[in-house]
This record gives structure tokens, C-alpha cells and sequence, in this order.
């Protein structure tokens, strides 16, 4: 845990990846849970080795974010990671700006609401 914002943000920037654990009840159920914390790791260009709940189904796998089930595609991700990192990196930044920023989420979100 960190004190500030600007802590949890440096904490972040200073990471090389992500590597995320889910709950059970995300994994058995596939509901498509992704951490808001692994959009922090992807808007700071940092690339998501996050456990498979689903999420893959809304957003793309394999550059800058990986999903797995199993340790061979965890070994395999960081593998990855090493060789291109870089092209992780880009990648991982042009994620969260497709599908987290709040100018293309939002409007979305209130049309589907009514409010929009």
C-alpha cells in the first residue's frame, strides 16, 4: 500500500510489469474481472501478466497484455517480455487508451445508462 497518489503512481512507473493473481471466484466464473490497478500498470506503459478471468473476450491479448491459466504461459509471457519489451510497453499504453480512457468510456457508458 502506498500513502498518496503520487506514491502509488511512482510505485507503478517504477515496475517493470505487472504479474496478477485473480480470485478463484473470478476465474471459475469467467465473469471477465480485470484489476483497476492492472489499467493503472497499462496507462503507465507498463505490460499485465494478469490470470485469465474472461477478460480476454473485451480486450486484446498477447501484446503489452498477457492472460493465462497455466505456469507455461506465464513462463512464456515473461520470456516475451524480455525479447520486446519495448514493443510490450507501447503496446500495453495504446490498450489503456483504447479501452480505459474516459473520454471514449464514459460517453459510452452514459449512452448505455440513458443518460448519454
Amino acid at each position: 500500500m502506498t500513502g498518496t497518489p503520487g506514491a502509488y503512481k511512482r510505485f507503478i512507473q517504477g515496475s517493470r510489469a505487472e504479474f496478477g493473481i485473480a480470485k478463484s471466484s473470478y476465474v471459475d466464473s469467467r465473469c471477465g474481472w480485470f484489476s483497476d490497478r492492472s489499467a493503472c500498470y497499462l496507462a503507465s506503459g507498463r505490460p499485465v501478466i494478469a490470470q485469465e478471468t474472461g477478460f480476454s473476450r473485451f480486450l486484446p491479448t498477447g501484446d503489452g497484455l498477457f492472460a493465462f491459466d497455466v505456469k507455461e504461459q506465464v513462463l512464456a509471457a515473461i520470456e516475451e517480455l524480455g525479447r520486446n519489451y519495448n514493443r510490450h510497453s507501447d503496446a500495453a499504453r495504446e490498450i489503456a487508451e483504447e479501452h480505459f480512457d474516459s473520454d471514449k468510456v464514459l460517453p459510452h457508458l452514459l449512452e448505455r445508462v440513458g443518460a448519454g
